[in-house]
């Protein structure tokens, strides 16, 4: 990563010369493989060698973004003139109080596997064909949509207060969709994996949980509209509170007025057994890195402890504004971070803190109920209202899991499923952003048809 420190260095100094008052430079050099199937077959594959460099310059507050993907210095150069000249077109911003000062990069333990750069184009499509053919065992299931990702990236971050890090970063990530079908009636299981890591072990987990979900939902039954205790699995814990927490605790949204969490800063907003922290250290995880998207190092924090809302979600621009510290959650995409975008707020790993609940317990303490196993719908974070699909669900009938539940719907306020939450399981995955067990909610709104 020498020539990218030497390159981010030379563009800094060059950007500083044409007038900037801050700026930092992103040097990138990314290589994806992915395979998709469609109805059991291979549908596409694509192998994306990506390499690019990524500036913003600051002049009276605003800043102009550009990127090139040739390493040219003729066209770098031109390039950076393009960012400075948007940023002196801009109006001039009095909040922005600069970019992050110099610091020593963290030390963060499972960024990198070795073992996926060394991995073939052929090799990924026998993990896709591995995934499908698990996912398929069972005679009932009649299709499989699935894909398999691989990537490797390098990076060299510098900024005009002589930060200069650099960090490799590996992901594998799988996808799957079983469908089965009995007669007339059809119902579709989904998972997924998200690592840093090569981990064909979860290939079969996720493959095998989409099949047996898929053949569960055979029998199915619908429900009446009403007020139901509901259990979320992980992935639909996953789902909802990532983007709820993370985004509603993105500062920029608070300070725009845009969040159910603006002016909720000390104040309880969940149950007491409820803490959720931000953690980019956490070693293989998706989201984890040594610095951020402007070079803040990577620390863990927490954004509820007790139920208490803890922090904001900063970046340096909101940090300076708010007048605090930025707490490092400036984002160039992830997994894998993107020289194609300027950065914006988002959580890095969230991780709900696990209970002492099995699942069979809130099983057994559910005479009637809901089992939610996936939505895939947004809560609204500026009324941090939440009305979704229940797209894989089962009801829970004295105490055990029943058939799924066919055509409803779930409501609820985020304050009030998080002030709800009445048990919280012992065991954790990965979904969507972040690190959770199962939870149960004393009830949501179900909107049924039965």
């Amino acid at each position: 990563m020498d020539d990218q420190r030497s390159l981010g260095k030379e563009l800094v100094d060059y950007i500083l010369r044409l007038g900037a008052s801050a700026c930092d430079v992103l040097v990138a050099d990314t290589k994806h493989v992915s395979v998709e199937a469609e109805n059991s077959s291979i549908k596409q594959a694509s192998m994306i060698h990506d390499s690019g460099v990524a500036m913003r310059a600051f002049a009276r507050g605003c800043s102009g973004f550009s990127y090139s993907t040739s390493l040219d210095r003729q066209s770098l150069r031109r390039v950076a003139k393009l960012a400075m000249s948007q940023a002196r077109a801009g109006t001039p911003d009095s909040q922005f109080k600069g970019l992050p000062e110099r610091q020593r990069q963290a030390q963060v333990e499972g960024l990198y596997d070795s073992r996926l750069t060394r991995l073939q184009p052929d090799e990924v499509v026998e993990m896709l064909i591995r995934l499908v053919d698990k996912a398929s065992e069972d005679k009932r299931i009649t299709s499989v949509n699935a894909g398999v990702g691989v990537s490797i990236s390098k990076i060299t971050l510098c900024n005009s207060n002589g930060f200069c890090g650099s960090q490799s970063l590996s992901s594998h990530e799988m996808g799957v969709e079983s469908v089965a079908r009995s007669g007339d009636r059809m119902f579709s299981g989904t998972d997924g994996g998200w690592t840093r890591k090569l981990d064909k072990a979860m290939l079969d987990m996720v493959a095998t949980s989409s099949m047996d979900n898929a053949i569960r939902g055979l029998v199915q039954k619908k429900i009446g509209t009403g007020d139901y205790p509901v259990i979320m699995d992980p992935l639909a814990a996953g789902y909802i509170l990532s983007g709820a927490i993370g985004g509603g605790a993105n500062a920029e949204s608070v300070q725009r007025g845009r969040s159910y969490l603006g002016d909720k800063l000390g104040i309880q907003v969940a149950g007491e057994n409820v803490s959720i922290m931000d953690d980019p250290t956490y070693p293989w995880a998706a989201g984890s890195f040594s610095f951020d998207g402007e070079g803040t190092p990577a620390r863990r924090k927490a954004v509820i402890h007790k139920g208490v809302l803890a922090t904001y979600l900063h970046d340096s621009y909101t940090a300076g504004k708010a007048s605090v510290e930025s707490t490092g959650n400036s984002s160039r995409g992830e997994p894998i971070w993107s020289f194609r975008r300027p950065p914006s707020i988002a959580s890095s790993n969230l991780i709900l803190e696990k209970g002492d609940a099995s699942l069979d317990e809130m099983l057994e303490e559910t005479p009637k109920g809901v089992y939610l196993r996936i939505t895939f719908d947004h809560p609204n974070i500026a009324t941090g209202e939440f009305s979704g699909l229940m797209m894989e669900s089962f009801l829970v009938e004295n105490g055990s899991l029943g058939p799924s539940i066919r055509q409803a719907t779930m409501g609820i306020g985020i304050l009030e499923l998080l002030s709800s939450i009445d048990m919280i399981g012992k065991k954790t995955r990965d979904a969507y952003g972040m690190r959770t067990p199962a939870i149960r909610i004393e009830k949501a709104r179900i909107g049924g048809s039965g």
